[in-house]
C-alpha cells in the first residue's frame, strides 16, 4: 500500500491515510448469490446416549456437498470415524437448499466414553465448515463407570501468533452438570507438538488449577456447561513454540480426567527496527534508497514482519508532501528527494503477534548552488578576467551554460549587472559600451540564482581598447568585491528585482 498527500500549507498538517483493501466485496448480481455453507447437527451439548441413537447433519447451500465426515474422540484416541459422500435433499428456498445425511451412533460399537463429535462439511466450494458437540456414550453393563468431563480446545482461525495473552476456548460438559477443576500446563514445544512427553518434574512447566483461590491474579474462568473460556498470561514466557496443555477433572482429587493440547507462537518481543539513513544528502538525487533489510525480530528472524513507513517532506518554500509505503515487501524503499527540505522519516515495524518497532529519522536535504558560467563572443571567461573593446562596438555575452541540480535548472534567474548595479536579466545577449562609463573601464557581473535564492557569480573587467590602459588588477577586484557586498545587502532587502529589465 502507498498512499501520497500534498499539502502547500505551513501550518500543522493531518495526515489522513486511507486504506483500500483489495478484499472489498463487488456488489453484483453475481455477488448477491454467493452464499457460505451453513451447517447445523440435532445434538445438544452433554446429551447421554445409552442405546442406538440416530439424528440429522444439515447443510444449507446453493449445490451439494462434496463430502462430510463425522468421528467421536475422546482425549487419546479417535473412537469412530465415519465418511459421507451420499446427501438427502430437502427443501429448496430461493437459491439454497438444505441437504442432510444421517449419524448412527451404537455404544456397543464405541464403548463408554466422554466424547467430541466433530462433524467436518466440505462445500461444493471447497470449503471446509466444522461442527462438534459434547455427548456421553454409555455402553451396555457400563452404568457403574466414572465419566470425566469433554474435553476439546476450539481452535478458531488459524492464527497461531500470540503475545503477552491468549484466549483459550474449549468445549466442556460434565454427566451431571457440576463445574469441572480445570488446570493447565504450559511447556517450550518440542520437535514434533504436543506430545505430552516429560511432564512431570520439570522445572520450565508452568500449571495452575484455575479453581483454586491461590492465583486471584489470573482471570476468571468462565464455563457456561458447554463452553470453557479463559485468558493466559503469557508475559513470563520465552519467544517460541509452546504447548498449551488443559486438563478437566470432575473433582480435584479425581483420578480420571481429560486433557487436550495445542501448540501456540509465543511473541512478546517488538522488532529491533534497524534503518540506513544519513542525516543529510544533497539534493539532485533522482532516487535515494533507504535500507531497513536488516531489520529483525529476536527470535522469529524477519518472517511475518510488516513494514510502514511514513515521510513527511517540507520543502524550501514551504510546500509539504506526505507520503506512507506500507507492506511486508517495503524492507527497502527507493523514494524520490530531489529538492532541498527537511524529511522527517519513520519506520514502524510490527510482527505478527501485533508488537511493534519503531526508527525515527529526520533527513536534510541540502540545496546546492548554481555554478555561473560565462562565454564572451564565444570563449569562456572566469572571476576577475578583463575584456578590451571599443565604445562603439558590442560583445556577445551568454550564461546560458550554467549549470545545477535537475530541479532547479530550468528556473535559473540571470541577473546581469554593470558596476554592480543591476542593469537587465536573461541568460544571453548583446551589449554595448554602457552610457555614463567614462572612465575606460567597467565591471560586467553576471550573477545566476536559483528558486532557493543561492546565487553564483562572475564578474570581468571590460576596458576600452583605445583608452591608455586599466587600473590595478588590485584595486578592480577590490571595487568588485565590495560592490557584490553591498549588492548582497541590498538584494536581500528587498523581497523581488522586479525592475530589472527582461531581456528577449
Amino acid at each position: 500500500m502507498r498512499v501520497v498527500l500534498a499539502s502547500r500549507n505551513r501550518g500543522p498538517v493531518i495526515l489522513v491515510i486511507l486504506l483500500f483493501y483489495s478484499n472489498i466485496p463487488v456488489f453484483n448480481s453475481q455477488a448477491e448469490t454467493d452464499f457460505h455453507a451453513t451447517l447445523s447437527i440435532d445434538i445438544e451439548h452433554g446429551t447421554v446416549i445409552d442405546d442406538e441413537f440416530t439424528f440429522k447433519a444439515l447443510v444449507i447451500d446453493e449445490l451439494e456437498p462434496h463430502s462430510a465426515s463425522w468421528e467421536l474422540l475422546d482425549s487419546t484416541s479417535t473412537r469412530h470415524y465415519v465418511s459421507v459422500s451420499e446427501f438427502d435433499q430437502g427443501v429448496t428456498s430461493g437459491p439454497l437448499t438444505e441437504w442432510t445425511f444421517d449419524i448412527d451412533i451404537f455404544p456397543e460399537t464405541v464403548g463408554s466414553c466422554s466424547c467430541i463429535l466433530t462433524v467436518s462439511v466440505i462445500d461444493s466450494n471447497g470449503v471446509t465448515v466444522l461442527e462438534s458437540a459434547s455427548i456421553f456414550i454409555l455402553s451396555l453393563g457400563g452404568t457403574g463407570e466414572e465419566f470425566s468431563p469433554t474435553l476439546h480446545i476450539r481452535e478458531i482461525g488459524m492464527d497461531y501468533w500470540h503475545s503477552k495473552s491468549y484466549t483459550l476456548e474449549a468445549l466442556s460438559s460434565t454427566i451431571d452438570g457440576n463445574m469441572p477443576a480445570f488446570s493447565t500446563i504450559i511447556s517450550s514445544s518440542s520437535t514434533i507438538k504436543c506430545t505430552y512427553e516429560g511432564l512431570e518434574g520439570e522445572e520450565s512447566h508452568y500449571a495452575v488449577n484455575y479453581n483454586s483461590t491461590l492465583h486471584p491474579s489470573l482471570s476468571d474462568i468462565s464455563w457456561d456447561g458447554d463452553t470453557l473460556t479463559f485468558e493466559i498470561d503469557l508475559i513470563d514466557f520465552d519467544d517460541g513454540w509452546h504447548d498449551i496443555i488443559i486438563f478437566a477433572q470432575s473433582e480435584i482429587e479425581d483420578s480420571t480426567y481429560s486433557h487436550d493440547c495445542i501448540s501456540i507462537m509465543i511473541d512478546n518481543t517488538p522488532p529491533t527496527v534497524i534503518v540506513n539513513i544519513p542525516e543529510e544528502l544533497t539534493e539532485g538525487t533522482d532516487t535515494v534508497y533507504f535500507d531497513a533489510s536488516s531489520t529483525f525480530d529476536e527470535y522469529w528472524g524477519i518472517q511475518g514482519l510488516t513494514y510502514t513507513w511514513s515521510i513527511n517532506e517540507i520543502g524550501g518554500s514551504g510546500e509539504e508532501i506526505n507520503q506512507v509505503f506500507s507492506g511486508p515487501d517495503y524492507r527497502s524503499i527507493g523514494l524520490n528527494l530531489v529538492n532541498s527540505g527537511v524529511c522527517f522519516i519513520s519506520l514502524s515495524v510490527s510482527d505478527k503477534a501485533g508488537n511493534m518497532g519503531l526508527s525515527t529519522t529526520t533527513l536534510e536535504i541540502i540545496n546546492m548552488a548554481p555554478t555561473a558560467r560565462l562565454t564572451i563572443n564565444g570563449q569562456d571567461y572566469f572571476d576577475n578576467d578583463q575584456i578590451t573593446m571599443s565604445p562603439d562596438s558590442s560583445i556577445l555575452v551568454d550564461a546560458s551554460s550554467s549549470t545545477d541540480t535537475s530541479n532547479d535548472i530550468d528556473g535559473l534567474r540571470y541577473v546581469w549587472r554593470v558596476d554592480n548595479i543591476p542593469t537587465y536579466e536573461g541568460p544571453s545577449r548583446s551589449i554595448s559600451w554602457p552610457d555614463g562609463v567614462n572612465d575606460g573601464s567597467f565591471v560586467l557581473s553576471i550573477e545566476v540564482i536559483d528558486d532557493d535564492s543561492e546565487s553564483s557569480m562572475i564578474s570581468i573587467i571590460v576596458v576600452d581598447s583605445g583608452g591608455s590602459g586599466s587600473p590595478p588588477l588590485s584595486i578592480l577586484i577590490l571595487i568588485i568585491s565590495g560592490g557584490f557586498l553591498s549588492y548582497s545587502i541590498f538584494r536581500r532587502s528587498r523581497s523581488d528585482d522586479s525592475e530589472i529589465p527582461k531581456w528577449n
